[in-house]
Order: C-alpha cells, then sequence, then structure tokens
C-alpha cells in the first residue's frame, strides 16, 4: 500500500497521463498529492496556505493508510454516518490542497493553464460514491493552537483516525483563509462534551485533567512538571537520590537565586570539577532562554533582571538556573550531537514506563569550538536542538549505533535507560501527591514524552531536558532527512497508541475505573511493537539506601511478577539487543 511518506514527485503533464479516466480513485488521490506536494514545485507552493492544505492532507493520507492494513468491525448506522463525515474530511482536505496548489501555481504563467486540469481531476476522484472501510469509535479533539507549531501534533492526529477516531476539535493554529495565527482561543477544556480522548500540552490539559469526565482520556500524568520544569528536575532526583547521584544524571545545578552562596562556596572549594563555563538557564523549551557564561562572569549575569506584562515595577530575575556546561562533548566529524529518546506512560497505578527502540540524534551545524562564544551567546557549533536547528543533519539510534560499534553503544543506550528509569520513579511521589487531590481513575490519564541527553568524551550520558510536549512535527530541506525523521516519530506514534489499548469500550466509567492488573500490562507488552519497558530498572532501596520512592502495593506485585514473566523477559532481551542488528 502506497503511503504518504512514499508518495514520488511527478511532473504537471504526467497527471493525465497516470490518472486516466479508468484507474482506480485511492491511485488517482495519491497522484493528485504527488503532483501538489512534488519536490520540483515544493517552493512554488511553500506559502502558509499550502503548507496549512498539506498538512491536512497528511493527516488525513496516513490515517487512511493505516487503516488499508487492518480490519475493523462493522459499525451502527450512527458510526457510518459519522465515518461518512471522516471521509469527507479527508476528500475536502486533498480538494483544498489541490486548489491552493494550482491557485499558487496559476501565478506562474507557464504552469497557468493547468489549473482546470487539477480542478477537474480533483472533483473527479471524489464523483462516485465509495463503500466505507471502517467505523468510528470514538471522539478526540487536539488543540492545536495550543501547539509550537500545526504540524506538531500531526502525527498523532494520524494514529487516531487510523485508529477509528472522528475528530471533533479543535480549530487550527493557522486561519485556514489567511494563514494568519488565530487570536481567538478556543480549547479543549472548555468543551468537555465534545471529546473523549484530548491531546493538548501540559498546562491546557491539566485544565481539563481537573475536571475529567469518567469516561474520557487526556494526555498528562498530572505531577510530572516535578521533572519537566527544568528548575524542578534537579530538585526531584536530588530530593528522592541525593546530590550524589543526581549529578551523575545531570550536570551540577544551582537554582537562581536561592542557591547562589552555594553555587559561590562549590565554585571556591572545587575547582578542578569547574569546568569554566555555565549555562544560565529559565523555564523556556525549544532551545531558547539560555545563556553561556565564563565562570567569572557568571555570578554578575545571573543578576540580570527581566519584565513581563502585567507584573511591572517587580524585579524578576531573568534566570533560574546555572547549570555546568558540558566542554567536553563526544564529537564525530568534529560535530556535536544530542540524543532524543521517546518515553510513554500509559498509567501510574502501578508505575509503567516504556522507551521506544526509535529516536534521533542531532547534529550541529558547524564544527564544535567550545571558545565560540561572545556576550553570552554562542555559535552554531554548540546547537543541536532541533527547534533551533531544523535543517541540521539528523541519524537514527541505528544509524548511531553502527558508527559507534555494538559494544560501545549497547552500553550508552543501557544508561540512556537506566536514567530514563530513575527519572520517572523519582517523579512517583509528586505524581501521587498531585493525584490525591483530583478525581482520576487508573485508566484516564496517559503521556509520551521527549528526554534530550548530551554524551561527553567519555560516552557518559547526561540528561539535559524532558520535554513533556515532544513535537511530532516533521520537517527537513532534505527529502530523504524528512523522511527518515517522519518513519522514527510515526512508529513511536503508532506504538504509543497501540499499547493504550485505545478503542471504544475503554471510554465508560466502568472500564476508566478498574484497576490496572497483572493482566493488563501483559496486554501492553503484547501490543509495545518497538516500546521497550523499563519497570525492571526501577531503582531498589540495596541500589540506593535512602531511597525515597513511594512504591504502592501494586508497584510491589508488578516487580515481584517480572522475573517470572516469559513475555516481559523477552523484552527486556530485545531491550538489550535494540540496536545489534542494524
Amino acid at each position: 500500500m502506497t503511503t504518504a511518506s512514499s508518495l514520488v514527485p511527478c511532473s504537471w503533464p504526467e497527471v493525465a497521463q497516470r490518472a486516466p479516466s479508468d484507474s482506480p480513485r485511492n491511485q488517482l488521490r495519491l497522484d493528485l498529492a504527488s503532483i501538489a506536494c512534488s519536490g520540483s514545485h515544493w517552493q512554488m507552493s511553500n506559502t502558509a496556505v499550502c503548507r496549512t492544505a498539506r498538512h491536512e492532507y497528511f493527516v488525513s493520507c496516513w490515517a487512511n493508510a493505516s487503516n488499508s492494513s487492518s480490519s475493523h468491525p462493522t459499525g451502527s448506522l450512527a458510526g457510518a454516518a459519522a465515518k461518512r463525515t471522516h471521509l469527507s474530511q479527508h476528500e475536502s482536505a486533498l480538494i483544498r490542497l489541490i486548489c491552493a496548489t494550482s491557485h499558487q501555481s496559476s501565478a506562474n504563467s507557464s504552469e497557468q493553464s493547468n489549473e482546470p486540469l487539477l480542478r477537474g481531476l480533483a472533483a473527479a476522484a471524489f464523483s462516485v460514491p465509495r463503500p466505507l472501510d471502517t467505523a468510528p469509535t470514538f471522539r478526540y479533539w487536539i488543540d492545536y493552537q495550543a501547539f509550537s507549531s500545526p504540524e506538531s501534533a500531526a502525527l498523532p492526529e494520524a494514529a487516531l483516525m487510523a485508529l477509528g477516531g472522528v475528530k471533533t476539535g479543535g480549530p487550527p493554529k493557522l486561519d485556514p483563509i489567511t494563514a494568519v495565527k488565530q487570536k481567538i482561543k478556543d480549547y479543549g477544556y472548555m468543551h468537555m462534551d465534545k471529546w473523549e480522548l484530548l491531546l493538548s500540552i501540559t498546562a491546557k490539559a491539566m485544565l481539563a485533567a481537573e475536571v475529567l469526565r469518567p469516561y474520557q482520556m487526556v494526555s498528562i500524568v498530572p505531577g510530572c512538571l516535578c521533572i519537566s520544569r527544568k528548575t524542578s528536575l534537579v530538585r526531584t532526583l536530588i530530593n528522592t537520590y541525593g546530590h550524589e547521584v543526581a549529578f551523575t544524571v545531570v550536570p551540577r545545578t544551582f537554582k537562581l537565586p536561592e542557591e547562589l552562596d552555594s553555587w559561590d562556596q562549590w565554585v571556591r572549594t572545587h575547582p578542578q570539577q569547574d569546568t569554566g563555563l555555565w549555562m544560565l538557564k529559565n523555564n523556556k523549551q525549544r532551545g531558547t532562554g539560555l545563556r553561556l557564561v565564563p565562570t567569572q562572569r557568571a555570578f554578575e549575569a545571573c543578576f540580570e533582571t527581566t519584565t513581563r506584562p502585567g507584573l511591572e515595577g517587580m524585579t524578576l530575575y531573568r534566570w533560574y538556573l546555572a547549570q555546568q556546561y558540558i566542554t567536553q562533548p563526544l564529537l564525530i566529524n568534529r560535530r556535536k550531537f544530542g540524543i532524543r529518546v521517546w518515553v510513554t506512560v500509559p498509567g501510574v497505578s502501578p508505575l509503567r514506563v516504556y522507551m521506544h527502540r526509535n529516536g534521533l540524534a542531532l547534529f550541529s551545524s558547524d564544527p564544535y569550538k567550545p571558545a565560540d562564544f561572545v556576550d553570552g551567546t554562542f555559535g552554531s557549533g554548540h546547537i543541536t536542538n532541533y527547534a533551533q536547528n531544523e535543517n541540521g543533519d539528523v541519524w537514527s539510534l541505528q544509524h548511531l549505533a553502527r558508527h559507534m560499534g555494538h559494544s560501545a553503544w549497547k552500553g550508552i543506550w543501557f544508561q540512556l535507560a537506566r536514567v530514563t528509569a530513575l527519572v520517572f520513579a523519582a517523579a512517583l511521589r509528586r505524581i501521587q501527591e498531585v493525584q490525591a487531590q483530583m478525581d482520576l481513575h487508573p485508566r484516564q490519564t496517559f503521556q509520551y514524552f521527549g528526554l534530550d541527553f548530551l554524551l561527553d568524551s567519555n560516552c557518559h550520558p547526561w540528561l539535559m531536558e524532558v520535554n513533556a510536549t515532544p513535537s511530532m512535527k516533521v520537517a527537513h530541506e532534505e527529502a530523504h532527512t524528512e523522511q527518515l525523521i517522519q518513519q522514527q516519530k510515526w512508529e513511536f506514534v503508532q506504538d504509543t497508541f497501540q499499547l493504550l489499548g485505545i478503542q471504544q469500550h475503554m471510554f465508560d466509567e466502568a472500564a476508566m475505573s478498574r484497576p490496572v492488573g497483572i493482566a493488563d500490562v501483559s496486554s501492553e507488552l503484547s501490543a509495545r511493537g518497538g516500546l521497550f519497558p523499563l519497570m525492571h530498572l526501577f531503582p531498589t532501596e540495596d541500589e540506593h539506601p535512602g531511597l525515597s520512592v513511594p512504591w504502592t502495593r501494586e508497584d510491589q506485585q508488578l516487580q515481584q511478577w517480572i522475573p517470572g514473566s516469559q513475555l516481559y523477559q523477552a523484552a527486556v532481551k530485545e531491550l538489550d539487543n535494540a540496536h545489534e542488528k542494524t
């Protein structure tokens, strides 16, 4: 089956040859999409309106491609009607795509005569009624207006559509006519009666979670802000494991201004451990809100102030953290790189954490030079963040494993998994505290995360950030790299929603309130795809004397079951050798 990711560019005249009147309608749709998204006309069609139209079409195309590979039971008459709406949305998305592209092409005189052809083909593609392939099973709402870009949630939406979901909201981030960011905000928590499943960013998802109805799911695990906020992550690790262990997970960090005296004392008493550079941070995301300064200027810089709307007249310090900079990162071809891994938490009673086989190595655009910074700003050789370096080189973890060699990579991969398990175990106390104040059933919340690591020259992985809303955006100026990113992210998204087991009977109070038992964990393991369980790596009192993790009876039962479970042990073996055959 041809999918959106395998569309091949074709020239405008080829359409008539490749799409005669008796060609299958499905192939005709793909031919039309090939034209609209062809590499030869990408720049011509890269207006905001065309980008929005392409996004809408890709969402429906990915979903339809996935639907074609699975079977669904026949739905009721009401379900069939809803499905027709779903198909109509898919068709309308393609028509808008073609019309937007052909409208743009009319500015080019050499292409102007093709507009009638495209409009005719778009209309012909849907002139004959088609049978219903699947029946919708649930309603979903995506807060596109809250995400960083219109494309950030396109893959999750495609996965939900593939499972039979029907979109009931929310509005797009950009106005579909003007492509201007919409001023009127409309979020899922404002429409609690219009969805069974809500995808949103942390702040908006939390507002919904606080008033969640008994049959609904929302994409947040309340309490995880203790690890996804930069200022809270370090404190959570210290409270759970102590300073010694915490600062093997993250670089040495001091909270500002509260720990200014401690920072000064540490620098004076540990001159041999001071790398000479400190990164000042605030809680901004996507690689922003950073300043790199040498030690001798760091204490002066940390007193910089800023202003915020509505808080005029108040003294607000610009920087929240001072973190020791890794001045000797591992380099490949003289360039620095960061590692992004994806993690899914399907529930917390008991706590279950899964890390995906896929991931990305994101490279800086230029060779790394430690001294390449001026007045706090640093050169592109320091930057590996995807949001700030969208068209840099990107490798899969499979590629990175091949480059580093199996033995070296296996040790790194294990440390990535171990640290991930430590981080989420450390969050459990705060998760329990927050959720004790809420009326939630065991199956109503889930969340997926993006963890960013940096390897130093000794191949030690340092956790730099836990992203609570990792972007699933697929964009790169090089087509083969864009396809790689799409494949890596799409497989993670698909596996996440398969592991969650989303289907119609879930969205019922009785189903949501049923405790999660060993049989449910077995079902997750059977449906996990490329997701690996990390529960066997959770910390124990023997490993960490004085450990402060409030394991529940359900957690203890899960730990007792793990050693004797063939299903779980098979997953452990697969985790250990995740990238061996690459």
